[in-house]
């Protein structure tokens, strides 16, 4: 996702992932056991019910202490991650995408 900033300048702010064989940094993708993702990530995920599949699915809400601009959202069905999104903040935060 690019978003245009007061200035004019254009950035990438957010990256979407919706097939599998793309991992994150801790080897986390699509088709993952949540399970898998809260234990790659234990003591950093926030879960919460998603605003479409609620309360089967969920988004996991991945922070690192001090970083308050940078997340990873992974969403899920309630037992696998179906897609996920990095970023900065606001835009990694918005529900819908840009296409």
């Amino acid at each position: 996702m690019a978003l245009r900033d007061s200035a004019g300048v254009v950035r990438i702010e957010r990256v979407d992932v919706d097939s599998a064989g793309v991992l994150t940094a801790e080897g986390a993708g699509v088709g993952d056991a949540e399970a898998n993702v809260r234990e790659l990530y234990r003591g950093r995920v926030v879960v919460q019910p998603h605003k479409y599949t609620g309360p089967q699915g969920h988004y996991l809400v991945v922070t690192n202490p001090g970083d308050t601009l940078h997340r990873i959202v992974f969403e899920t069905d309630g037992q696998r991650v179906v897609k996920y999104r990095a970023g900065r903040r606001p835009a990694v935060d918005f529900v819908e995408g840009c296409g």
